[in-house]
């Protein structure tokens, strides 16, 4: 039951963080589809976690302005929204002081990170509403601590009545494509850098030559499986080395090299010159790629999706064409 369980978990995490990535993308071209359908989604869910009987208040009040979901006898409504302004508490909390929800306890679900509100705001919906936003607000984190909590056969159930259709519906390309523009438009790109050519070296020889212990190894050899993959995304490709290699990868270079070296001696070195100068003083391949992989993971916290490692992925891409580890 125990696999089960962390199966189920698994896949209901991953289903959670590849829609944000792909409201967020869809939000950038002004289509906002999947926020209209992630009411209705959520209302689902909702009701099969909590035992809410959540209505679409929309439906009924021709796309209300304040709230989505209505519980009546709960007296509780919720408002899904990916808006993080100030207004959009304003325009929310309202609601309270209409007739039609009086006494009712009003939250707001963000579909992508939830609004981190001042203090002098939070004071001020205090004394204008009788509320504390802390306590009304939420996002996916909050909504995963409460599926973690459920009992097993309930959380099994949960997976397979409402994500595990998704895992079908977001091939491995989807979700590298969503990943990778994922990455991209977080990270502020204020130059392009390209100090160092493609190598040559075949991926293997590459290996030995780094000193590459079995499970990195096995780990950049299984991410290889998936390179035609990201040869189709040319278009992403010199975006994203912008960020993984010139700018993840060099500073962990950078950071290795300082205990060894002082940072005039480092500055101003090309990617090649400090891949050189740490093998010559010893720094361990294995440590350089291991801290990349955990950059990454937190940049796009999805370990997996379909067996899929997406940082291993995007690694093994920039090793193979020897923009990642010494070449020669």
């Amino acid at each position: 039951m125990i696999n089960f369980r962390q199966k189920a978990f698994n896949s209901i995490s991953r289903v959670l963080a590849i829609t944000r990535y792909d409201i967020e993308q869809r939000q950038l071209i002004n289509e906002y589809g999947l926020n209209i359908h992630g009411e209705n989604y959520f209302r689902d869910v909702f009701n099969f976690i909590y035992g809410y009987n959540f209505v679409n208040d929309n439906f009924e009040s021709h796309n209300s302005s304040c709230v989505d979901l209505v519980d009546k006898k709960k007296k509780l409504a919720y408002q899904i929204t990916t808006t993080r302004t100030k207004e959009k508490l304003e325009k929310t909390f309202k609601a309270l002081k209409k007739e039609k929800y009086k006494d009712y306890t009003i939250r707001i679900f963000y579909l992508l990170e939830k609004s981190n509100p001042s203090e002098n705001t939070i004071r001020e919906f205090k004394d204008n509403y009788g509320i504390d936003l802390n306590e009304c607000l939420f996002d996916y984190t909050d909504l995963i601590s409460e599926i973690n909590n459920l009992t097993d056969d309930k959380l099994i159930a949960l997976d397979n009545k409402h994500f595990k259709s998704y895992t079908e519906k977001y091939t491995d390309e989807i979700v590298l494509n969503l990943v990778f523009r994922h990455l991209i438009q977080n990270y502020s790109k204020t130059h392009r850098n390209y100090d160092d050519d493609f190598g040559t070296i075949d991926t293997d020889d590459k290996i030995i030559l780094n000193n590459i212990n079995t499970r990195i190894a096995n780990e950049i050899n299984g991410g290889l499986d998936y390179i035609n993959i990201l040869n189709s995304e040319n278009g992403l490709l010199s975006d994203l080395r912008v960020l993984v290699v010139e700018n993840l990868y060099k500073d962990i270079l950078k950071q290795l090299l300082l205990s060894k070296l002082s940072k005039s001696s480092i500055e101003g070195k090309t990617i090649n010159e400090l891949n050189e100068l740490c093998s010559l003083h010893s720094i361990d391949s294995n440590k350089i790629i291991n801290n990349l992989h955990q950059d990454l993971e937190h940049k796009i916290n999805i370990k997996d999706f379909n067996s899929m490692s997406i940082s291993w992925i995007i690694i093994a891409f920039f090793f193979e064409i020897c923009d990642i580890g010494i070449k020669k």
